[in-house]
């Protein structure tokens, strides 16, 4: 299996995911995530974040791709009668189901995102961001017939771009050939 590395930029940190026989996410080149070895079909990890241990960096590797999001773990409980899980932030109640497969992501009575299909293994939903570019996000994890959501505030995407180690640095590849889209974010970042 070909080692596959993905990278990203947030607040001025790097972030990077190793995918080989195990996968580790890092951040400023320390490992705040990692998993067994093993074959995997898709993976998700789960770190705090060192410069600020409020906040939790979710990524999720599948074979083509890498999503990762970072904000504000909330305390989620689920309520089996309504299949609901459910958390409060800053007086918000915020709501995340699964009904027909499809997950719904629900603040304060009214739905902030939806899911197009359903029958997926993961899916991230989001609302819209509030005047600092934040957002509450809800991520719905599938294994065999049971469904997760855990619920996140003030919560960001970073992008992540696919990359290849050449020396000690990633470069970005992108399949069409351009890479320059991602030149500038990435340019001369180190893999420790």
């Amino acid at each position: 299996m070909a080692v596959k590395y993905y990278a990203g930029k947030w607040n001025d940190h790097n972030l990077v995911v190793i995918s080989d026989d195990k996968e580790e996410l890092r951040f400023d080149g320390q490992v705040i995530a990692e998993n067994k070895a093993g074959l995997h079909m898709s993976v998700s990890l789960k770190g705090s974040i060192p410069t600020d241990p409020e906040l939790t960096a979710v990524v999720h590797i599948t074979e083509r791709n890498c999503s990762c999001i970072i904000g504000k773990e909330l305390e989620t409980e689920y309520e089996k009668e309504t299949k609901t899980f459910s958390a409060v932030y800053n007086g918000h109640r915020i709501e995340g189901n699964n009904k027909k497969l499809k997950g719904t992501l629900i603040i304060d009575g009214e739905e902030a995102d939806k899911e197009g299909s359903g029958l997926r293994d993961y899916g991230i939903l989001g609302s819209e961001p509030d005047e600092s570019g934040k957002r509450i996000m809800a991520i719905f994890e599938a294994s065999g017939l049971k469904v997760k959501c855990q619920m996140y505030a003030e919560a960001e995407n970073v992008r992540m771009i696919p990359c290849e180690k050449q020396g000690g640095e990633l470069i970005p590849v992108n399949s069409n050939g351009d890479d320059q889209f991602a030149a500038g974010l990435l340019l001369g970042m180190c893999i420790h």
